[in-house]
């Protein structure tokens, strides 16, 4: 399912952990920003793993694991 549909129901304010497994071995961290702030072909990228949601005083943070088919299926 791509990151698009998955986050649809979280807050803006809430805070999204992405890595991008870039192969069996690897893997990538991509960042951590507020929802609102997390744009652009990101969001066409495959959700492989979605890890428990901790919750801080404000906000909570959810943390996933993408991967980026168009490489995968490309032979980049």
């Amino acid at each position: 399912m791509k990151l698009r549909e998955i986050i649809k129901e979280i807050p803006d304010d809430d805070w999204l952990e992405i890595i991008e497994q870039s192969s069996i071995n690897y893997r990538s961290f991509i960042g951590r920003a507020p929802k609102k702030y997390i744009v652009g072909e990101l969001l066409d990228y495959e959700a492989l793993y979605i890890g428990e949601v901790k919750k801080n005083k404000n906000y909570q943070n959810h943390r996933f694991l993408v991967e980026d088919k168009f490489i995968e299926h490309s032979g980049r």
